[in-house]
């Protein structure tokens, strides 16, 4: 049942992307009410999951993506609310669309062990926020190489739509502050738990390493930033490839792992 309902939110999240990409689009296709039906669809989803788990759907792979994007989606919403960030909007909303399928993908329940108590809720729910906010800060990374390509090209028709490049990199900037500080506080509360359960076998878990990986990347574009100066193009390839690394981690939960920490039943 719940799949259903995100497979009809997915088409209904594509009504509205294809209604503002496609210039030949019925004028229906951009109505809001796709909005309200793709949220409602989404959100029933999760509703449904919950009641058959009876607790918050964050413990399995295909739950956990659906709320991630979720939160991605209603980022981009966010983002289709403001003045001249239009484009910002329909990114999210691609990504949301693209982590909703793929959570399709995942494990439905995963072997429960002593994480299952607060340290799980927790511990994910900072990672989700922290993905969410770095997603968003991948959003604004790629429009602002977009956008700085066609200034260098002077292909001005059209720019004044778009924020300036100055607004992007600054929210990108604290954005991408409140990613790393979710992600560093939820890899630490994980890391507490590991360090009070002396049988916990993390040392022999991909997902952990690849998220490590990633952190320490995230460091180093903020050292470049805040010690060194580097901003601009410097800050968004670093935005962009970030969050190809945090594609690796779920790649490498879903394909290898078969779960957020493995042993998926």
């Amino acid at each position: 049942m719940e799949r259903l309902l995100y497979l009809a939110a997915a088409l209904a999240y594509l009504a509205p992307l294809m209604g503002a990409v496609w210039t030949g689009a019925p004028a229906h296709l951009r109505h809001g009410v796709w909005w309200a039906l793709a949220l409602a669809l989404h959100i029933g989803g999760l509703f449904v999951a919950a009641v058959s788990l009876g607790q918050l759907p964050l413990e399995s792979m295909r739950w956990g993506l659906a709320v991630l994007s979720l939160a991605v989606v209603g980022a981009g919403l966010l983002s289709r609310g403001r003045p001249r960030m239009e484009v910002l909007g329909r990114i999210q909303l691609g990504l949301g669309v693209a982590l909703l399928v793929l959570a399709q993908l995942g494990p439905g329940s995963e072997v429960r062990g002593p994480l299952e108590n607060l340290w799980l809720p927790v511990h994910l729910g900072l990672l989700f926020v922290g993905f969410a906010l770095l997603a968003a800060s991948f959003a604004m990374s790629a429009l602002f190489l977009w956008l700085r390509h066609r200034l260098k090209q002077r292909r001005l028709r059209g720019i004044a739509r778009f924020p300036p490049l100055e607004v992007i990199d600054r929210r990108n900037f604290h954005t991408m502050v409140g990613g790393f500080v979710a992600l560093t506080a939820g890899m630490s509360v994980g890391g507490m738990w590991a360090a009070t359960h002396p049988g916990a076998s993390i040392g022999e878990d991909l997902t952990v390493y690849t998220t490590l990986a990633v952190w320490i990347w995230y460091a180093a574009g903020l050292y470049t930033r805040l010690v060194a100066g580097w901003r601009g193009r410097v800050a968004a390839v670093f935005g962009v490839v970030g969050f190809g690394g945090l594609a690796v981690v779920i790649t490498v939960a879903l394909a290898i792992s078969r779960g957020w920490h493995g042993g998926a039943t």
